[in-house]
C-alpha cells in the first residue's frame, strides 16, 4: 500500500466486482456511476495498482484486485457484525440478506416465502437472485443459495431442505396431435424439451442419462420456466419439477408413476457469514416454510 486510503472506498470496489458495471454498482449503492468510478480510481491510486480491467462483458477484477478482495470482504463482514450488535441492542435486526435460487424455485416458491418474511421483519432487506448457475458464496455474491447438489469444496455449510419429485409432462394439444407414449422407449418418436447440455448447473439435472435415454433435445433452454412454457405450447415432452406445475390443467403427466424422478434440495451458506443473525434468521424461515409446504414438492 503506497498511501493512506479511505476504508469506505472498499464498498465501491465490492459493488463493481459483484455487478461488473458502473451503472449497476451505482444503482446497488443508491448513487450515480460517476461517483463509483471516482471512488474506485481513488482506491487504485491509494493502493498503487489497477484493480479492474474493462472487457466487453464489463469490469473484471485484476490479479491485484483478487489480493484486495479478501480484505474488502472481511471489512464488510466486520461492519455487518457491528451493525447487528447495535441493532440487537435496539431489539431489531437490519441489513441485507441476498438469496440465490434457480428460476423455477425462486419465482414460484422462494419469492412468496421471502415476502412473508419481510412482513415479520421489515428492517431486513431481501435481495433475491434468480439464476440457473452456481453462486460464489465466498465472495458474498449471495449469503444463502438453493442447490440441487452438495458442495464438494470450499468453506460451505449445507442443510437439507426437502426431497422433491419430477415427472414427464406434455400439453393436451401435443398428445392429441402426436399420441400419448406409454413406455420410455416410445419417447424416441417425440420432440423432447430439456436443458442445454453444456449449460447444466449440476449433473443432478442430467435426467436423460439416468433414464437411459439419448441426450437429444429438440427445444433446449437453461430456464425451467422457459421449458415449462414450451411444453404448455405443444413444443414436446419434458421433465418438470412438482413446484412449477401448480395443478396446471394444460400440463398432462405421462409415464407416471413408473418414471418419477426424486432429487434432494439443499440450502448452502458460507462459514464466514453463518454467524450473522439476519442470515440465520432467513435460513431458518426458509427451512420452516419448506417443511410446512412439503406436499408442494411432490407430484
Amino acid at each position: 500500500m503506497q498511501h493512506e486510503y479511505d476504508w469506505n472506498d472498499l464498498k465501491f470496489f465490492l459493488a463493481l466486482h459483484r455487478s461488473k458495471r458502473m451503472v449497476l454498482a451505482g444503482q446497488a449503492l443508491g448513487i450515480d456511476q460517476t461517483t463509483v468510478a471516482r471512488r474506485v480510481r481513488q482506491l487504485e491510486k491509494s493502493i498503487g495498482a489497477q484493480l479492474f480491467t474493462k472487457t466487453n462483458d464489463g469490469y473484471e477484477i485484476s490479479s491485484a484486485g483478487m489480493r484486495v478482495l479478501p480484505l474488502a470482504l472481511e471489512v464488510e463482514r466486520a461492519a455487518a457484525r457491528a451493525r447487528e450488535q447495535i441493532g440487537g441492542e435496539a431489539g431489531r435486526l437490519s441489513g441485507v440478506v441476498r438469496v440465490g435460487a434457480p428460476d423455477g424455485l425462486g419465482i414460484h416458491f422462494v419469492a412468496p416465502v421471502l415476502t412473508r418474511f419481510q412482513e415479520q421483519y421489515p428492517d431486513v432487506k431481501i435481495e433475491l437472485l434468480v439464476r440457473s448457475r452456481t453462486f460464489r458464496l465466498s465472495q458474498q455474491e449471495a449469503h444463502l443459495t438453493f442447490s440441487m447438489a452438495l458442495p464438494t469444496s470450499g468453506r460451505l455449510l449445507a442443510r437439507r431442505m426437502t426431497e422433491y419429485e419430477l415427472g414427464f409432462y406434455a400439453s393436451r394439444g401435443y398428445l392429441e396431435a402426436h399420441g400419448r407414449p406409454t413406455k420410455l422407449e416410445e419417447l424416441k418418436g417425440h420432440n423432447i424439451v430439456g436443458y442445454i447440455d453444456e449449460m447444466l448447473p449440476t449433473d443432478a439435472m442430467r435426467y436423460q442419462v439416468e433414464l437411459g435415454m439419448s441426450n437429444r433435445i429438440d427445444f433446449g433452454s437453461n430456464s425451467i420456466l422457459a421449458q415449462r412454457e414450451a411444453i404448455r405450447e405443444g413444443g414436446g415432452i419434458g421433465v418438470l419439477p412438482a413446484y412449477v406445475i401448480h395443478d396446471d390443467p394444460d400440463l398432462i403427466p405421462i409415464l407416471a408413476p413408473r418414471h418419477v424422478l426424486k432429487r434432494t434440495m439443499w440450502i448452502i451458506s458460507h462459514q464466514s457469514t453463518e454467524d450473522l443473525a439476519r442470515v440465520r434468521l432467513v435460513s431458518d424461515f426458509l427451512q420452516n416454510a419448506t417443511r410446512s409446504s412439503r406436499a408442494r414438492f411432490m407430484l
